[in-house]
């Protein structure tokens, strides 16, 4: 049977393709009932009508590879950069994070994105609007540090204790986001369910920070987000280096599996 493409313009094999062969006969467009005359569509022989899958095709049959490493390590980065001021490692507290604008813009922001643009053309849903979304939150945080864009010089103008509720309002609906992300990874490895627990946290701890103007827990806030970007870029880490091109595979602690019978029941 001839290769062809699903509805995501990927190569299926036969067997993930569901849709029957028409030997040039005429197809209904929609629905099991017969449509009216005249309203067929005819296929060419060997093809049909295409399906949306949901579920990612296996990875030898992606048109391009997967870019979660590159999502993961770029996000992390950013993390761990802006976590360590907010914890004022080194610098102190209360220094802002301007220095990193160009972080923000190219590598936690831009390069982020493309990485959850390749993930949803890979038919990574989840991936892709993870990436995407943190991706532009960090692009927004880059242009807001940059002068003459109106942010700054609007937040110049309020009082510290306006400025600092207004940080909040736009932290609260990140929370639920997170939480949402979190969530989703239930069934994951023990390392994502580490990575974006911290990064509840971080969020959580930041928007009661700026809500309450607590010093101490947006310095908490800071700490949370420091772990969370290192178990990312060992989340990327542990995807590169693995027994094709590493001596052994990081581990990232799988423990649930849901097939391990059926496996074992096919391998037999």
């Amino acid at each position: 049977m001839k290769n062809r493409l699903t509805a995501a313009g990927r190569s299926s094999p036969p067997s993930q393709l569901h849709d029957t062969e028409h030997k040039g006969s005429p197809v209904p467009t929609s629905g099991s009932e017969p449509s009216a005359p005249g309203s067929e569509h005819f296929y060419p022989q060997g093809f049909g009508p295409r399906e949306i899958h949901i579920v990612a095709p296996p990875q030898r049959f992606r048109r391009f590879g997967n870019a979660a490493a590159m999502g993961l390590v770029t996000f992390g980065i950013g993390q761990m950069q802006k976590s360590m001021l907010d914890a004022g490692i080194n610098v102190g507290y209360g220094h802002g994070v301007r220095s990193l604008t160009g972080q923000f813009l190219s590598v936690a922001g831009i390069a982020q994105m493309l990485a959850g643009l390749w993930q949803i053309a890979n038919g990574d849903t989840f991936e892709g609007a993870t990436f995407m979304s943190f991706g532009s939150r960090w692009l927004a945080r880059g242009f807001a540090q940059i002068p003459g864009t109106g942010v700054i010089d609007f937040q110049n103008s309020e009082s510290p204790d306006i400025r600092r509720k207004q940080n909040g309002i736009e932290a609260l609906p990140w929370c639920i986001w997170v939480f949402m992300v979190l969530l989703g990874n239930i069934k994951s490895h023990l390392l994502n369910q580490f990575m974006f627990l911290t990064l509840n946290l971080e969020v959580d701890f930041g928007c009661a920070g700026a809500w309450t103007g607590n010093k101490r827990i947006t310095i908490a806030s800071g700490w949370f987000g420091f772990f969370c970007g290192m178990s990312a870029i060992y989340n990327a880490a542990s995807i590169i280096l693995n027994e094709e091109n590493f001596w052994f595979s990081l581990p990232v602690g799988h423990w649930y599996t849901p097939y391990a019978a059926a496996d074992e029941e096919a391998s037999a």
